[in-house]
């Protein structure tokens, strides 16, 4: 049986390589973790601009049914009549 030599790379290339595996292992787990995290943060903010909207409508509502058709300074709330 002939004897065959195995060849290695030597010990600080082999944990080199290795360290940078755990560094991407974990920077993978990191952005699944952020894209998840990013995810849950959009559906709030997407929520949050729903139920703004619905008060600004409401709201809009009752001022022109209050005042008419207006448009409103947002500065220093004066009224503009439409033409």
């Amino acid at each position: 049986m002939e004897n065959i030599e195995i060849k290695t790379i030597n010990p600080e290339q082999l944990k080199k390589l290795q360290d940078f595996n755990v560094f991407m292992d974990k920077a993978r787990t990191s952005l699944g973790e952020l894209s998840i995290q990013f995810e849950f943060q959009k559906a709030d903010i997407l929520s949050q601009i729903a139920v703004q909207q619905q008060n600004f409508n409401e709201l809009e509502k009752a001022i022109k049914d209050e005042h008419g058709d207006i448009r409103v300074n947002i500065e220093t709330g004066e009224i503009v009549k439409q033409e």
